[in-house]
Parts: C-alpha cells; sequence; structure tokens
C-alpha cells in the first residue's frame, strides 16, 4: 500500500478534511437523536402553533442541532425579526404545506422503506458528512434549507443516516390522528396509543330498540 507521503502518491489517496468537528463527547449517535427530537417536536406539534411558537422552535430547537454547521453560524435563515414581518395566516399555511410534505415522506418510508429524501438532503447539502468528538463518521444538519420542509427533513435525514433500523421496523405515521411515532408495537397494530386513546373516547352508538335482537 501506498503511503501519501511517498512521491507520486495520488491526490485521490489524500484524506478528505471534514467540515464539521462535533464537540468533544457528542457522538453520531447523540446528533441524531438530538435531530430526531427536534423533527418530532415540529411534526407532533406544529399543528397547535402559531408564530411565536415557530420562531421559538427555529431558535431554540433547531438552532440547537444546526449549530454545529458553520454555515448555519454564519448566514441564519428565518430570524424571528423577518417572522415578525410575515402575515400569520401565510405562517399557518407555509407550517400546513410543510407537515403535509413531512408526513407524507415519512408514510412513504414506513410503507415501502423509500427514503429518497435522504440523497435529496445529501445533493442539497442540507446534511453533510462530519465527524463526531470521537473523530468517528457522523452526519450533521446544515440549517442551509430556505423551505420549512427541507429544514425538517433534514434532521430526520439525519438520524435516518446514523439509525437506519428504527425506520425500518419502527416508524409509524399513524392515519387515525397524524402522529408520527417510533413504536414497533403501534406499527404492528396499525394504529398508535393517541388513536387507541381517541377510539375509546369516541362516543359509542347504542340501539335505540326496546329489547335486544335475538342472539344478542
Amino acid at each position: 500500500m501506498q503511503n501519501e507521503f511517498e512521491p507520486g502518491a495520488s491526490e485521490e489517496n489524500e484524506p478528505i478534511d471534514t467540515i464539521v468537528t462535533l464537540p468533544t463527547g457528542m457522538t453520531a449517535a447523540d446528533i441524531a437523536t438530538a435531530c430526531r427530537e427536534a423533527g418530532m417536536t415540529f411534526i407532533n406539534e406544529s399543528k397547535r402553533w402559531g408564530k411565536a411558537e415557530l420562531g421559538l422552535w427555529l431558535t431554540g430547537t433547531y438552532a440547537s442541532v444546526t449549530r454545529h454547521a458553520t454555515k448555519a453560524a454564519e448566514s441564519p435563515a428565518w430570524p424571528v425579526p423577518l417572522l415578525r414581518d410575515i402575515d400569520a395566516r401565510l405562517i399557518d399555511r407555509i407550517m400546513q404545506s410543510a407537515r403535509t410534505e413531512i408526513f407524507e415522506t415519512l408514510a412513504h418510508i414506513a410503507k415501502d422503506g423509500s427514503a429518497s429524501f435522504v440523497l435529496r438532503a445529501l445533493i442539497a447539502g442540507t446534511v453533510i458528512r462530519c465527524e463526531d468528538g470521537q473523530s468517528e463518521p457522523a452526519w450533521a444538519p446544515t440549517g442551509d434549507a430556505s423551505r420549512l420542509a427541507d429544514r425538517v427533513l433534514s434532521l430526520f435525514a439525519v438520524d435516518y443516516l446514523a439509525q437506519p433500523g428504527d425506520y425500518e421496523s419502527q416508524l409509524f405515521v399513524c392515519p387515525h390522528c397524524e402522529t408520527v411515532t417510533f413504536d414497533e408495537a403501534a406499527r404492528t397494530r396499525g394504529i398508535c396509543n393517541h388513536g387507541v386513546q381517541h377510539s375509546a373516547l369516541a362516543p359509542r352508538r347504542h340501539s335505540t330498540l326496546p329489547y335486544p335482537p335475538l342472539g344478542a
């Protein structure tokens, strides 16, 4: 095997410097889990959000997982002052459109394992390869996406790259209450715990017959 410092060594054999290095002690699984939690917070809670809640998520939860990528720190998008200038109804439509796209994307993964959105995130540069605090390969979201849906999907892309098995066996998008969970049991039975509760609380139809029918 040719040494990279020997004469005639090809540049193709030289190690490629990583753009981002995660803090010491942070592993690829750590940032993937943080990305999953941030993405799940948006997809499961944003239906009740307004402009203020979205701003808090972008500058708090979302910013905390994208801060490790230098580009996100240099050019943060969707700053709070800009959000204040946008009509609340437009923000609602943007969030609704983003939720719909994210639900459909995750539903496709749960149904047939299609994860083409991960490749799109890599090509678009919303997810980049980096090193974790132990100098092991990892992935991080850059915060460079201009669309809200792409921002959230970049979080799930990082998580998928680090923990693909969870998406193959646990990811479930409940059709009853539109909740995303990582629950193998819910995936098997086809309804999440929230959906079960909603079904249990749903009003039951009672017979108006004076007597129960024969054989009842």
